[in-house]
Parts: structure tokens; C-alpha cells; sequence
């Protein structure tokens, strides 16, 4: 993954989360926003875009959205990436 991939990846990451905190208080949309949000981490990310599913959880769609489990997603899974990227480097 490059560098400007990655921040394109974040961006992306942090939007949902942000669309999490304004539109998806409203119950419904909130939950579809969830489902959708998952399926857009886990091709972003790949399997670890999964653990957004676990907002499905709150069932009134108000808790979660301070949590902003997109954003903390795409930030693990990139300093993984980045650290296994500097251990294959040599040097």
C-alpha cells in the first residue's frame, strides 16, 4: 500500500464515521449506514473492515457513533502494514 493510498483509505474511513456521528443517529438509517460501512471497510481494509459490525450492537444507534471504530480501523491495519513493510526493508 503506498502512502497517498493509504491516506485515500483514511479519508474514506473517516467520512463514514463522521456520516456515523450526523445521519446515523436516525434508528433506521443508522443501521443500514452500519451494514454499509461494513462492506465498504472490508474492501477497503479486508477482513478487519468486519469489526465495524460489532455498532450493530447498540440498537438505538446513539453510543456507537462516538466511537470512531472506521477511523481506529483504518489507523491499526495501516501501522501493521507499515511495520511489516519497514521489517521486510533491508537494512
Amino acid at each position: 500500500m503506498t502512502r497517498t493510498g493509504f491516506y485515500v483509505r483514511l479519508a474514506l474511513s473517516v467520512a463514514i464515521d463522521v456520516f456515523d456521528l450526523t445521519l446515523g443517529r436516525v434508528p433506521v438509517l443508522g443501521s443500514v449506514e452500519e451494514g454499509a460501512g461494513a462492506l465498504i471497510l472490508t474492501v477497503l481494509w479486508g477482513p478487519a473492515g468486519l469489526l465495524y459490525l460489532g455498532e450493530l450492537a447498540d440498537v438505538t444507534d446513539q453510543i456507537d457513533a462516538f466511537l470512531p471504530t472506521a477511523t481506529l480501523i483504518a489507523l491499526v491495519v495501516g501501522w501493521r502494514a507499515q511495520g511489516a513493510r519497514c521489517m521486510s526493508e533491508p537494512g
